[in-house]
């Protein structure tokens, strides 16, 4: 008896199970010549790729680099590459006098700064720090053009 061949996955199926299909829904299966190698249409890798592949593919464009001039030239930025500026409004409304806000958009130099003036004062400088952070915060805003150490603009 030559194997036959389920239509729904493509894998043999073994033995004479043809009687238990009866009143099934499923198509009954295919016979394969002897000696003819099986042939699938696709393997269940291809049809889970396939699956992931379509169900991204509504969601791309949120996914796909933009040209952007940043500090080293034009180049790919990704959305996910991009600081937010409310965030670092937030963080130099709150974190200001340690430097939160400079050390989410990479200018690690400038916040130790805002930190150490805090801390080496005992507090005493930190409303100093506070208010040169809220400036600084609500001018890169406000600023349509503002960028993160990398020279990436930020997103709104």
């Amino acid at each position: 008896m030559p194997p036959t061949v389920d239509p729904t996955s493509g894998i043999p199926i073994m033995g004479n199970n043809q009687s238990t299909q009866v009143g099934n829904s499923t198509p009954s299966p295919q016979t394969i010549p002897q000696g003819q190698p099986v042939q699938y249409q696709q393997t269940p890798q291809q049809i889970h790729q396939q699956n992931l592949f379509n169900s991204m593919s509504f969601n791309n464009h949120q996914n796909e680099p933009q040209m952007m001039n940043t500090l080293h030239g034009t180049q790919m930025v990704y959305p996910h590459m991009q600081k937010s500026k409310l965030v670092m409004l937030i963080l130099a409304i709150f974190l200001g006098w340690a430097g939160g806000h400079n050390f989410y958009l990479g200018f690690t130099g400038r916040a130790v700064g805002q930190l150490l003036i805090s801390i080496l004062t005992f507090g005493l400088l930190a409303p100093v720090s506070a208010i040169w952070a809220l400036i600084e915060g609500v001018v890169l805003f406000g600023n349509k053009h503002a960028i993160d150490y990398n020279g990436i603009p930020l997103k709104d």
